[in-house]
């Protein structure tokens, strides 16, 4: 049975018949769009419809089949969905490459875009990109009928990308920029993830009812971490000081009500005004700023500075890992940063 309906600007067409892989196709109109129904309809009655292995589908079409069938199942949904329409768009850089016949991609028409989409953008940005394009090839040739349809992304260098940082939160900076803020709820949150190490989106998720004061933890569910593992998160006697100083919703909903974006835009901003007030008190003062003093902040930050706090105090690498909830210790080893006055300290 073939249904058609307007997708933007153009018409899409997908015909579902058992025995028979559903086939999908937009057109300008929705005249074409009943023209091919017909006749792949008729084919597939006589039992003469051979799906088509890419030489006529362009990029184009199985990435925004892709973004309706495939992207609303991710948890990530929302950021692959925009992500997909990015490279959509007119402008964009992958356009030439997606205009392409599918079967007829190569390893250079990838490399292109890897070059030209490198220019504007930051490499983790394309290796995003990256492998949206390519998981929507192998869904294509896996499951939708294309079985002879190419990957070219497979066989090319990928960006190489070096955005590790090693910036923590000093006690002061946190403190500045909580003063800064205007926001006590922001405040709270932003302390909260340096006692915890947990993400923004963790703490964002995180339910009066998941939370045990006798227990000292936190119980943070397999649909809010961002590797989809559930982990029990304890809490230190700071941690349990924020949370018992803040108003306990009776129905067990949510302990923040802010959202994630508009966490990580108020958190530089509140950063920017924390260091302009300290320039300005050390003109006052006649001192010389500290060039690096809250420059740079990022949220996620106060996740390098919990577990590196941790290591500080002791900790195994194991017994960070079960705090953090890293799956691997390559990956906790970007999020370990000791100071080397300590370390120097304990040489001594």
């Amino acid at each position: 049975m073939a249904s058609i309906e307007k997708r933007g600007d153009v018409w899409r067409v997908r015909i579902i018949r058992k025995g028979h892989p559903t086939v999908s196709k937009t057109f300008p109109t929705r005249r074409d769009c009943e023209k091919y129904a017909s006749i792949v309809e008729g084919d597939m009655a006589r039992g003469v419809f051979k799906q088509t292995s890419g030489e006529r589908v362009t990029f184009r079409e199985l990435l925004q089949r892709y973004r309706e069938e495939v992207s609303p199942t991710k948890r990530g949904k929302v950021e692959e969905e925009g992500r997909i329409g990015t490279l959509l768009k007119p402008e964009s850089a992958a356009r030439p490459m997606l205009d392409k016949v599918a079967q007829a991609l190569t390893g250079a028409d990838v490399a292109k875009w890897r070059d030209t989409r490198g220019k504007t953008v930051a490499p983790a940005t394309v290796v995003r990109e990256w492998a949206v394009l390519s998981h929507c090839l192998e869904t294509a040739r896996l499951e939708w009928g294309y079985n002879e349809l190419p990957n070219p992304f497979k066989s090319v260098r990928k960006p190489a990308i070096q955005n590790a940082r090693h910036k923590r939160i000093s006690p002061e900076e946190l403190d500045a920029l909580c003063t800064a803020s205007g926001s006590a709820e922001l405040a709270l949150l932003a302390r909260l993830a340096v006692e915890t190490g947990a993400r923004r989106g963790e703490l964002l998720s995180l339910q009066w009812r998941d939370i045990d004061t006798k227990a000292r933890t936190a119980r943070l569910l397999n649909g809010a971490t961002k590797n989809g593992h559930g982990r029990v998160l304890p809490l230190s006697g700071a941690a349990l000081a924020i949370l018992g100083g803040m108003a306990r919703r009776l129905d067990g909903g949510a302990v923040f009500s802010l959202c994630p974006d508009s966490v990580s835009q108020a958190f530089r901003r509140a950063a920017t005004r924390a260091r302009k007030d300290y320039e300005k008190t050390c003109a006052k003062q006649g001192k010389q700023p500290d060039a690096g003093f809250l420059v740079g902040l990022k949220f996620h930050d106060s996740r390098h500075e919990a577990c590196s706090r941790l290591a500080e105090k002791g900790f195994s690498t194991l017994e960070i890992a079960s705090v953090s909830g890293h799956r691997t210790l390559q990956l906790l080893g970007r999020y370990v940063h000791l100071k080397p006055e300590e370390l120097a300290a304990r040489l001594a």
